[in-house]
């Protein structure tokens, strides 16, 4: 009776997920939010709503039962698939959209965006990052809330404190060696990047935050304890709602020739890894396994499609992934949190 019980929640927190996704697709489609307050409304809740939930949930833990066990378990298996990826996208190109293979990061394999043409380092670095990049706040923050409450939020928390600045200092290393001839200031512009992107961003800093009132042992007061929760009961479904409008908005850069090894890769692969090295050669606690796995399981996250564009290389692969992915985990996600049905 309990397990019928726990599978009917699973799916009532799941479909409200995917219902709430659906209101912002609709909503983008009906034309009552554009691009530009999409953009605005995403800077609001990503500097105002989304750090009261990060900030909160961090400070509320008892600092000494943190570790560096989910870090190195997700972060060792996603750079283990990003290289991997960038390898086989490098060595196979024409596997991942391009217009023919080539042995030299310097040559160019196809088209990227209009009027340009990708380099197989480029498309590779692109593929590597919209493989491994997972969607953990706007889609990662609300699932892991919902399914596995604040022990499993804080085990995704502790995992944000270092994933963007690995994970894109990775896609980062990976788009600088397939631009040839750089100057010292560019490269110094894309360090301060990297810095501002995944040290000083607005998603992180809370957290650190959070992290330091645990440590000091500060307890917050009621006031500004309830109003953190008001707050981050906001973000919870404004995540959900912008990603389905940024979907929809997102939909004329799709070309769907090559994401099909990183869809493998990202909905398939990078989950399989993430979960045998938490639950094998780590021998992580269950709830650490599920909600590490879960995180391996979402789709991509913007940040490779941005990325993509800054560099101007891979684009549209990386504008497909994260629509390809999103639209996919529909059908593959609710197989995932059936398997961890128990940790509830």
């Amino acid at each position: 009776m309990h397990s019928h019980r726990l599978a009917a929640d699973m799916t009532d927190a799941l479909l409200q997920v995917f219902l709430i996704i659906g209101i912002g697709v609709l909503v983008a489609w009906l034309g009552w939010i554009d691009e530009q307050a999409t953009q605005i409304f995403s800077g609001l809740i990503t500097r105002v709503f989304l750090p009261a939930l990060l900030f909160r949930a961090m400070a509320s833990v008892d600092f000494a039962t943190l570790s560096l066990g989910p870090i190195v378990g997700y972060l060792s298996a996603t750079v283990a698939v990003f290289v991997l990826v960038y390898g086989l996208a490098y060595r196979y190109a024409d596997w991942f959209g391009a217009s023919g293979s080539s042995s030299a990061a310097g040559s160019t394999v196809g088209a990227g965006s209009p009027g340009h043409a990708d380099t197989a380092g480029g498309l590779a670095a692109s593929a590597a990052i919209s493989a491994t990049f997972s969607n953990n706040v706007m889609i990662g923050i609300p699932l892991v809330k919902l399914f596995y409450g604040p022990e499993g939020l804080v085990v995704l928390l502790t995992v944000l404190t270092m994933h963007s600045l690995v994970m894109l200092g990775a896609g980062i290393v990976g788009f600088e060696l397939a631009v040839r001839g750089r100057s010292r200031r560019s490269k110094l512009m894309t360090l301060k990047h990297l810095v501002q992107s995944a040290v000083l961003h607005p998603i992180v800093i809370p957290i650190y935050l959070g992290l330091l009132v645990s440590l000091v042992g500060w307890e917050l007061p009621v006031l500004i304890d309830s109003t953190l929760a008001s707050m981050g009961n906001v973000a919870v479904p404004a995540c959900l709602l912008l990603l389905g409008a940024s979907v929809f908005q997102s939909r004329h850069q799709v070309k769907p020739k090559g994401v099909a090894p990183v869809l493998v890769f990202k909905l398939v692969i990078h989950p399989l890894l993430v979960f045998s090295v938490a639950q094998f050669a780590l021998g992580l606690p269950p709830m650490t396994v599920a909600v590490l796995t879960t995180m391996a399981s979402l789709p991509t996250g913007s940040n490779p499609y941005l990325l993509s564009q800054r560099y101007n290389q891979g684009v549209s692969l990386a504008a497909t992934a994260v629509v390809a992915t999103t639209a996919m985990t529909a059908i593959s996600l609710p197989y995932v949190l059936s398997l961890f049905s128990s940790i509830r």
